[in-house]
């Protein structure tokens, strides 16, 4: 006799599986690198890249809500129907609960909107977090240069030609074909991460050295905020804030520099050379 399959047992199962994975997931991004970091390094955890844990994570978010409104309006809308027409008819009677979760509710948006205690902790040791990853031999010339060309790094963030990195890399070993390849193919190519790739063919470059000597050195500078730059500089910050704003940049007093860069798609040291 052929088993009967039963839907709200599927469903319930499923439900359970989602929400794991969403919840490991979720952690996983909150101690995760920043998405530069995850990208130069080829940062993976359990084999799975950051990209990779950010799309099971959205996907299963989405796969949780699609059991659940079928699980609600499919499988039990009679009951939940019947609950609601009942509470409708003699009026809620759990006032009070109802009021609580509310303010709970509240408290928690609020809280988390406006970065307070002890929602602030928490914001903060994520970042923390996903800073530790960070090292100087780690961190990218500017957010994403893993996808710029040999061409393209040439001269800006390295002093050599392209046609000079290009005999860099094949002196060291390494297959490139064309000074058109990105980074990251010739990184694949050569089965190392971009960071290492880049640390070969520019040793002695860092975000601090890939302007003129006279360019004064702000390293560590990225994780500080703009409060805390402009005290150190000796300058009012609304000053720093509205210079920003001139040159298209917005940021408020807590960001932190890398994060203003970050936005703006340019580097710390960028954004410090305006600022100075």
């Amino acid at each position: 006799m052929k088993q009967k399959f039963f839907w709200k047992s599927f469903v319930s199962f499923s439900l359970a599986w989602s929400f794991l994975i969403i919840f490991i997931s979720g952690i996983v991004l909150y101690i995760a690198p920043s998405g530069r970091v995850a990208n130069w390094t080829i940062w993976t955890l359990f084999g799975f890249s950051k990209a990779a844990w950010q799309a099971i994570h959205t996907i299963f978010s989405y796969t949780f809500v699609i059991l659940s409104v079928f699980h609600l309006f499919t499988l039990n809308w009679k009951v939940f129907w019947h609950y609601f027409t009942t509470k409708a008819a003699t009026g809620l009677n759990k006032q009070k609960e109802l009021l609580v979760s509310f303010i709970l509710i509240a408290v928690v948006f609020l809280g988390t909107y406006f970065n307070t205690q002890p929602f602030k902790a928490i914001v903060d040791f994520g970042e923390w977090s996903t800073e530790s990853w960070e090292t100087k031999d780690e961190t990218p010339p500017i957010p994403h240069a893993e996808i710029l060309t040999l061409r393209e790094l040439a001269g800006k963030y390295i002093p050599m030609s392209a046609d000079s990195i290009l005999m860099a890399i094949k002196q060291n070993g390494l297959n490139a074909d064309s000074v058109g390849q990105t980074i990251l193919t010739i990184s694949e190519l050569n089965h190392i991460t971009p960071a290492k790739l880049y640390s070969i063919i520019s040793p002695e470059q860092s975000i601090d050295s890939i302007k003129p000597q006279s360019t004064p050195s702000f390293q560590g500078f990225g994780r500080k905020t703009i409060a805390e730059i402009s005290k150190e500089l000796g300058k009012d910050v609304n000053d720093v804030i509205r210079i920003l704003e001139k040159n298209g940049i917005k940021a408020n007093p807590e960001d932190k520099l890398k994060s203003v860069a970050e936005i703006a798609e340019m580097t710390p040291l960028e954004i410090m050379e305006i600022i100075k």
